[in-house]
């Protein structure tokens, strides 16, 4: 048995009818448990309900009781972006081998920034629904519980295995994919259909209040083009009738007995200048009586 370098949880058993994925669900519970120094009932409970391991077949080599032993050489466990997590295995032959490992048995995701506590305000509105989205729903559906591992016929190749083994053998593989690929498939078909179903009756209801928006729109933007219409009327005889104020009101200082401020400053202007004719004829009038009495002779 070796630990998986990717996941602590699984573990991978070789043997001569082949190799064997293990996976220990409750390791990482086990650990939290036996780290805390109060006994805690609840996770004592948790631990108990949860299931023992969930074992896959990888790779098969020895199919039926009557074939002959042939383990594999080795084997090793690589993680790639095309690949996913998948084991690579060198069988007795010399072949090598690609099989990939079960995603429900993977190992703990780190923290996201936004889920330690302290670095955001509040959580998004859309995080719960992200968390139940319906493409995890089909997930869940489409997750196998076990699948049929890889099978490499050992020993003579001319010598037939016995016919009710084959049958056996057969049998339980179409029972494997009748449970976990067909049926499974089919119930998430018609969760898609049931989801298309409603989606299209959400599409028609909001097609139906698209229409019904815009046309409020279009009255709203003929109402607006009447008010528009009405408010450039308004204006119009706003200013005709200020203009009509402004000539009345003008009209009516006119007729006023008390004078403006430009007849009172015109006044005083009027009186300055009539005094400063009336000296000005003064000093005309003292300049020719001088000069009347310098034209008579002296006697």
């Amino acid at each position: 048995m070796v630990a998986d370098p990717l996941c602590q949880q699984r573990y991978h058993c070789t043997h001569e009818a082949g190799v064997h994925s293990v996976g220990l669900t409750w390791v990482s519970k086990l650990h939290k448990f036996l780290q805390s120094d109060e006994e805690d009932k609840d996770n004592l409970q948790e631990l108990a309900s949860e299931q023992r391991c969930i074992v896959e077949h990888i790779l098969c080599t020895r199919p039926l009781s009557s074939s002959s032993s042939a383990p594999v050489r080795g084997f090793w466990i690589v993680s790639d972006l095309s690949l996913g997590a998948t084991m690579i295995c060198i069988t007795s032959a010399h072949e090598c081998l690609t099989r990939p490992l079960l995603s429900s048995i993977r190992p703990p995701s780190p923290p996201l920034l936004c889920s330690r506590p302290g670095l955001g305000l509040g959580s998004s509105p859309l995080r719960g629904l992200a968390e139940d989205s319906f493409e995890q729903h089909i997930r869940n559906i489409l997750a196998r519980n076990s699948t049929n591992p890889l099978v490499l016929r050992a020993g003579e190749k001319d010598c037939s295995p016995p016919p009710p083994e084959c049958l056996q053998l057969l049998s339980r593989a179409t029972q494997v994919f009748r449970e976990e690929y067909i049926l499974k498939q089919d119930l998430a078909r018609e969760e898609m259909e049931h989801r298309v179903k409603l989606l299209c009756g959400q599409k028609n209801k909001q097609m139906e209040d698209l229409a019904l928006c815009r046309e409020e729109r279009k009255s709203l933007r003929e109402m607006a083009e009447r008010l528009a219409d009405k408010y450039e009327d308004a204006k119009y005889r706003q200013e005709a009738i200020m203009n009509r104020m402004k000539r009345v009101l003008g009209s009516l200082r006119y007729q006023l007995p008390v004078l403006s401020d430009s007849e009172k400053d015109m006044r005083k202007e009027l009186q300055t200048i009539n005094d400063q004719l009336h000296h000005l004829g003064n000093g005309i009038k003292q300049v020719r009586e001088w000069t009347h009495c310098l034209a008579q002779p002296v006697r």
